[in-house]
């Protein structure tokens, strides 16, 4: 079984990926990582924001979903601001450093599934990953 990595999002910016609102996730670190990931939410949300985009009750503390890394690009202002559509946060919180992680094929578990985090890209646990491939089956 190949394994997958996983990468731990702060909500509602989880939210929005596996619901593919959200195409572009903002990181200050890149990888040479391309292909499928898991979706973490940590445990901790951000309800001003959510509120501020409609959404409420949301899932935290484990995975939600999936999607395709198909890149990593170095933003400028300029990049920041065409893609601010696809990334959704402030064309103000631009600052130098950022990579886009491109985004697509995304899904959204039927059920999340509580599980721990961590930071960077990480992998699942033989168990876990075993419960994660079968919601993405369920949920396809």
């Amino acid at each position: 079984m190949d394994r997958i990595p996983a990468l731990s999002i702060r909500q509602p910016w989880a939210e929005l990926i596996v619901t593919g609102k959200k195409t572009i996730e903002i990181r200050s670190w890149s990888t040479e990582y391309r292909g499928l990931l898991w979706i973490h939410t940590g445990l901790r949300g951000t309800p001003e924001l959510e509120r501020r985009l409609g959404l409420k009750d949301l899932f935290t503390g484990g995975y939600v979903g999936s999607a395709v890394l198909d890149g990593v690009i170095h933003l400028d202002r300029n990049r920041w601001e065409q893609w601010s559509p696809r990334h959704l946060c402030s064309r103000d919180s631009y600052r130098p450093g950022l990579y886009g992680w491109v985004l697509s094929s995304a899904l959204k578990f039927y059920q999340p599934i509580e599980g721990p985090g961590q930071l960077s890209l990480f992998y699942p646990g033989d168990r876990l990953t075993e419960l994660l491939n079968q919601a993405k089956s369920a949920s396809d």
